[in-house]
């Protein structure tokens, strides 16, 4: 699809003049030998990545069920041309897919959950070229997590303060997968108290109209979510989504299932192993227990414990044998969740995945993962970083060129920041100029009196009251003065914080925190698109956009 909108323009700023990410992070995108034995390959490397889309394509897997499933989950959220040519080029042999997948959040979550989705499609549209070969991109909606809080605010910027707004719990007592819960009524509320903090625009009604269409009462949070990503990535893209919480997938990966079910001394064996070598040089990301499955009952996620004849359900007095297990397993699978180490195998156990668009802390525990990859049989994809992007409002371009400022300055506390620049602005000249001016005052009645009183002695002390009050005067006026400055220092100050809450709001990068609500709203629900445009697969570096 042709587009006439204007390119934005962009600069890269180095990972390591970042503070919030790890070691192993910055390293494995930057520099990715030092941690080689960790992954399955060099995500950079067209050789590397030709031999594996060969793998990966010629692995066996259900091919056909997998279309039949993702053809009718992708007609609930928008089932666009696009889409529909990517889900059924997967029946193809040859086809490979580029993943990635994120928690289902309220009104799509942070921006980086966006960035994701906007990564993948480039990234796979590039390969298709480069290998010669159908790839598709897939973006794998994380529903079954439990963890309500991680995914139930939204925050925006009203004025210059970051302001969060947060969904009631629907059902206190619910404990089961978030993405199969259904939104309350007061979603209405919500959206209400959201149109509120946003500025007028001209795209705030086309947006709002959007975000009430899609967030609807009794709309589970996962539809919800998957309807407005599908309307926010550009068409063209052809994103496929996946819901794994479905017994048809489920039952597709009964024997990885039976396996962590009948073998997770050998799985937990290998992962204690890769994790205490990661911890001595780097750290680990995920704490590894001995199983790393859960079991959906009663809207309940129950973990299970791995015990010496079977398996213990977490908080409750209740045990499965293994044989019991095993059973419901052949009888129920759609009964049972992976975990966070288990998932990325049973993502790559249903789809042929060539690459995963991963963010810093993903990275971080797909170094954890070669050894189960290996344990299970299955082709490990590579691990590509996704786009990092800091987005700049025109405002405060100007204001961070005004003061020679680059934006990631503004990690710095705002305090350092502030006492820095008011000292560059006031560096000592301006006292210094009112001090000899007061010295000149003071010298010129010295040298005035003896020259009046030749004339009359009597005015000596007025001679010497009048030098004295222009002294007072000269105080009077540098007190003006002062006050003037502490006004300007007060508007620096504001604008410092506005600018700060704009680029790293409570001091975390932008991406992580802000809602892409906030900039629909300035920019219209083109700017995805613009974004698209501008975003490069070349991820070593932070993507620095300035919006226009």
């Amino acid at each position: 699809m042709e587009t006439n909108l204007q390119v934005l323009q962009h600069e890269r700023v180095p990972l390591t003049a970042l503070r919030d990410f790890s070691t192993l992070f910055v390293t494995y995108a930057t520099e990715y030998e030092p941690l080689a034995a960790f992954y399955a390959g060099n995500y950079r490397d067209p050789e590397v990545r030709r031999g594996l889309a060969m793998r990966v394509a010629a692995h066996p897997r259900d091919r056909a069920t997998l279309v039949e499933v993702l053809e009718e989950q992708n007609a609930r959220w928008g089932l666009d041309a696009a889409t529909r040519r990517h889900i059924e080029a997967l029946r193809d042999p040859e086809c490979v897919a580029i993943v990635t997948g994120q928690q289902v959040g309220l009104l799509g979550g942070p921006l980086f959950t966006l960035y994701k989705a906007l990564t993948v499609g480039k990234l796979a549209r590039e390969l298709a070229d480069e290998l010669d070969r159908p790839v598709v991109p897939v973006f794998w909606l994380a529903g079954e997590d439990h963890d309500y809080e991680e995914v139930a605010s939204v925050t925006v910027l009203q004025g210059a303060e970051p302001v969060t707004l947060r969904l009631e719990r629907p059902d206190p007592d619910y404990a089961g997968p978030v993405g199969r819960l259904a939104l309350p009524e007061t979603i209405r509320t919500l959206l209400d108290e959201l149109a509120d903090l946003l500025p007028p625009t001209e795209f705030q009604e086309p947006l709002l109209a959007l975000l009430q269409e899609t967030y609807r009462p009794g709309v589970s949070f996962q539809d919800a979510f998957a309807r407005l990503l599908k309307r926010l990535v550009p068409e063209e893209v052809g994103l496929v989504l996946i819901d794994p919480d479905d017994a048809r997938l489920k039952a597709l990966a009964r024997p990885l299932f039976e396996r962590e079910l009948t073998d997770w001394e050998t799985a937990h064996a290998r992962l204690e192993a890769v994790s205490r070598e990661l911890g001595a040089r780097y750290h680990v990301q995920v704490q590894t227990r001995p199983l790393h499955l859960f079991l959906l009952e009663d809207h309940r996620r129950i973990p299970l414990d791995a015990e010496p004849d079977g398996f213990h359900l977490r908080g409750e007095d209740r045990v499965l044998s293994r044989a019991e297990a095993l059973a419901l397993l052949q009888k129920a699978p759609e009964r049972f969740s992976p975990n966070a180490l288990l998932r990325p195998l049973y993502q790559d156990w249903l789809l042929p995945t060539l690459a995963y668009v991963a963010g810093p802390a993903e990275i971080a525990y797909w170094a954890q993962l070669k050894p189960l990859y290996e344990w299970a049989g299955l082709p490990m994809p590579l691990v590509y970083p996704r786009a990092l992007m800091l987005l700049v409002e025109p405002r405060i371009a100007r204001w961070l060129e005004r003061y020679q400022l680059r934006p990631e300055a503004l990690q710095e506390e705002p305090d350092r920041i502030f006492h820095r620049l008011v000292k560059e602005q006031l560096d000592g000249e301006l006292e210094a100029a009112f001090e000899e001016a007061r010295r000149q005052l003071r010298e010129l009645g010295v040298r005035l009196r003896p020259l009046v009183e030749r004339v009359d002695p009597s005015l000596g002390p007025a001679t010497e009251a009048w030098a004295t009050g222009l002294e007072h005067e000269l105080d009077r006026f540098w007190a003006r003065v002062l006050k003037a400055g502490k006004r300007r220092e007060e508007t620096l100050r504001n604008q410092l914080v506005r600018a700060r809450n704009s680029l790293f709001p409570n001091g975390v990068l932008q991406e992580r925190v802000l809602s892409p609500v906030y900039f629909l709203n300035k920019y219209g629900l083109e700017l995805p698109r613009r974004l698209q445009q501008v975003l490069s697969t070349d991820t070593s570096a932070l993507q620095v956009v300035y919006l226009q």
